[in-house]
């Protein structure tokens, strides 16, 4: 190719000449997204469903609702509260382990969580309340992690519902409270 053929054909490096209106109008617009931002929001989050069905049971995925439902504020992910702490909980269901996943309690999308959450899969759950006298409690974590959870069923499960904190029999609804090892064991109806 020669140089300066492409301006007496019409062409350029961009392409014929009679494009450049509307490539300039593109360029235009995507500067001004770019710029501006695009305003979008996250979603409406989906209504807070207990769930009522077999393990394995995931991490809610719209958090906010959950937190809404468990009577928690909603707190920026880096809120730490004046006093945090970490307890264990681990579930039993027909004798077999379920774990307990990170996320409950999070809401990565609208960048919230509860003063109860979980950052990992192995039963460790942080309290990070606004006061050191809030005491959240066990049936709170249950509705935050979106499970049915009453005095004699959690989730589907409703024979033989236990809770102990540290090897001791406790309450249903027991507060959760710092450095402890609570542990619920429930058989399904069969």
């Amino acid at each position: 190719m020669t140089p300066g053929r492409w301006p007496r054909a019409g062409l350029t490096a961009l392409g014929p000449t009679r494009h450049r209106p509307a490539l300039a109008a593109v360029g235009l617009f995507l500067g001004s997204v770019l710029t501006v931002g695009c305003g979008v929001t996250p979603a409406q989050p989906a209504a807070a469903d207990l769930r009522t069905s077999a393990p394995p049971w995931d991490a809610p995925r719209d958090a906010v609702s959950y937190i809404d439902k468990a009577g928690f504020e909603r707190l920026p992910l880096d809120f730490s509260g004046p006093s945090p702490y970490t307890l264990k909980i681990s579930v039993t269901v027909d004798g077999k382990p379920v774990q307990v996943p990170a996320g409950i309690g999070v809401d990565r999308l609208r960048a919230e969580q509860a003063a109860v959450h979980t950052h990992t899969a192995d039963g460790v759950v942080w309290v990070e309340a606004k006061s050191a006298a809030d005491r959240p409690t066990l049936s709170q974590f249950f509705t935050l992690w979106g499970l049915r959870y009453t005095p004699t069923c959690l989730a589907n499960a409703c024979q033989n519902l236990t809770v102990t904190t540290n090897n001791t029999p406790t309450p249903w609804n027991t507060p959760l409270l710092p450095n402890t090892h609570l542990t619920i064991t429930v058989r399904n109806q069969r």
